[in-house]
């Protein structure tokens, strides 16, 4: 027959091969989750690559049609001035000539 102490001593023996496949479970459940948590973050940081490099090809985009809008009435403008300097220019060459039939 086992004495009381034997069954204190196989206890306690039994209460710390649980603690230990306890400690270990938990060890492991860490290791894995810190694991799921370091590849769920490459994941994101993959996912906001994307998406960061969708936003930036549709500003460029965006960007270079505001661009061409602008170069577009800047070259309505520059012709506005350079048919109002020609048109300047041939009245100016006219009063010249003018003045210099009137000197000669």
């Amino acid at each position: 027959m086992r004495s009381i102490i034997d069954e204190i001593a196989a206890a306690e023996e039994e209460a710390e091969k649980i603690r230990q496949e306890a400690l270990m479970q938990a060890r492991e459940q860490t290791a894995n989750a810190r694991g799921q948590a370091e590849q769920a973050l490459l994941d994101l940081a993959a996912a906001e690559h994307a998406i960061t490099e969708r936003d930036l090809e549709a500003a460029r985009i965006r960007g270079e049609e505001a661009a061409q809008v602008t170069l577009g009435e800047m070259e309505r403008e520059a012709e506005k001035c350079c048919a109002l300097a020609a048109a300047r220019m041939d009245r100016a060459v006219a009063y010249l000539v003018e003045k210099a039939g009137q000197s000669a």
